[in-house]
């Protein structure tokens, strides 16, 4: 079997894909190509299953696109200068199916007062052009290749194969025209190249570097002042090479500077610290990418509450989706960086209030401090808070953080005769300190103990 027709194959057997056969048998006068990161992905044999599909059409009006998809699922224009349609076959839902991008051949070219901005682009959208004017616009040549479902052919103008052969990250055309063009652009090389495991090329690399300090540019909008590149803009692309790999990520926004043009509170301390990001560049991807997180927190570890919250919102950290799987709990990474900062040694993790320590090592959010203690290297505070969970668990039968049911709640207590209010806490806490530490052991013994304490 050849390329063409593991390409063919493969893509009649996806059931959201159901429509092609029959748009090529309805408009024979029309082409229809797969483009962008699915044609990528597929030549390197990644899966596709969730892949973001995007159709290009040739030789079709947009009347005649609108019309006919929509008798196949649901299509709403989605693009306001140009021609984008986001399309959902029939059978399909939003909560388990991603919209298919179908757009025109267009091209672009940078507006006269262009610097950098997505929106800083005059697009134009043609039936009639050939997809190979398309592709041009495209940012690298893994990424600037087709499929043509009528003739099966695989369009491969800037030899986008043999760079995926080589595992080469190059721009198309002139690297210093792509990035000044678009400076999102940087950031989505940066991405790719962690998300592939890709060398960047020498080129395309020099021309990355030289336009980094561009990615803070502001500009006046409707008397406003703001970013160029936009902050949530940011925040997927830096959230997306994180979760793909963090160490190739850390690694190359050092190497480019970006790191001190995106994150200037955590550059000053590895200026000072030429072992500071030395954590980062041991982190591994792993499969439910939880090294995500560890990176964003082992990069803040030493910020102060302030410059964290800071640098999450300057990154665009803060603004990924609540639905999303990259999504950043600001609250849940300040927490433990708060934790980081007190500097605790094996005799305070021994001595510590048990209530204390089961919510600093015991909780959902303890779990994670332990996994940064870890990266870190800390490991006689490491060990010693292991000790003791595992002296806690072995007590009460607990699996690791599968929290303790409590012995008494407030109303217990409130029940017991004492009003309302900080007292009733404070009581609380020591119940399960003692509960913690194996001195009460049952919900009666408790009672007794409090009442003792009342009177």
């Amino acid at each position: 079997m050849n390329i063409s027709e593991d390409f063919f194959s493969f893509l009649k057997l996806q059931p959201q894909l159901f429509f092609i056969d029959r748009f090529l048998k309805t408009f024979p006068q029309a082409d229809l190509f797969l483009v962008g990161g699915a044609v990528r992905d597929l030549l390197l044999h990644r899966d596709v299953k969730n892949a973001d599909y995007d159709f290009v059409i040739c030789n079709l009006s947009v009347p005649e696109i609108e019309a006919w998809f929509a008798t196949q699922g649901s299509i709403e224009r989605a693009g306001k200068n140009f021609e984008v349609f986001k399309f959902l076959p029939k059978g399909f839902h939003v909560s388990n199916t991603r919209f298919i991008d179908i757009t025109l051949p267009r091209t672009e070219s940078p507006l006269p007062n262009s610097l950098g901005g997505y929106r800083d682009f005059e697009t134009q959208s043609d039936p009639s052009l050939p997809i190979e004017n398309d592709l041009m616009r495209r940012d690298f040549t893994v990424n600037a290749m087709a499929f043509n479902f009528r003739t099966r052919e695989l369009i491969d103008p800037y030899h986008g194969q043999a760079d995926l052969k080589t595992k080469t990250l190059r721009a198309v055309g002139n690297p210093a025209d792509r990035f000044q063009e678009d400076l999102t652009r940087i950031l989505r090389g940066i991405r790719f190249a962690a998300e592939l495991s890709f060398e960047i090329e020498s080129h395309t690399w020099d021309a990355m570097i030289h336009n980094v300090p561009r990615l803070n540019r502001m500009r006046k909008e409707e008397g406003k002042n703001e970013f160029v590149v936009a902050r949530e803009t940011i925040g997927e692309e830096l959230s997306k090479s994180l979760l793909a790999n963090p160490q190739i990520t850390i690694k190359l926004l050092l190497e480019s500077r970006a790191l001190e043009e995106l994150f200037p509170s955590v550059w000053r301390h590895a200026k000072i610290d030429e072992h500071y990001l030395d954590p980062l560049l041991k982190l591994l991807p792993v499969p439910n990418g939880t090294h995500m997180e560890h990176a964003i927190i082992l990069l803040l570890r030493e910020l102060t509450e302030e410059e964290a919250k800071t640098t999450l919102s300057f990154t665009g950290l803060s603004t990924i989706s609540k639905q999303s799987l990259r999504r950043v709990e600001s609250d849940r990474v300040l927490w433990i960086i708060q934790k980081l900062a007190q500097t605790l040694t094996h005799g305070d993790v021994t001595t510590m209030r048990a209530s204390q320590f089961e919510k600093q090592f015991m909780s959902e959010h303890g779990k994670l401090h332990l996994e940064i203690l870890k990266h870190m290297g800390k490991d006689q505070i490491l060990n010693a808070a292991h000790k003791r969970r595992d002296e806690i668990c072995t007590r009460w039968k607990c699996e690791e953080h599968e929290p303790i049911p409590t012995l008494l709640s407030g109303e217990d207590i409130i029940r017991l005769g004492i009003p309302e209010g900080m007292r009733v806490r404070e009581l609380i806490e020591e119940v399960r300190d003692k509960q913690l530490d194996g001195h009460l052991l049952s919900r009666e013994a408790a009672l007794d103990w409090v009442r003792k304490q009342i009177n």
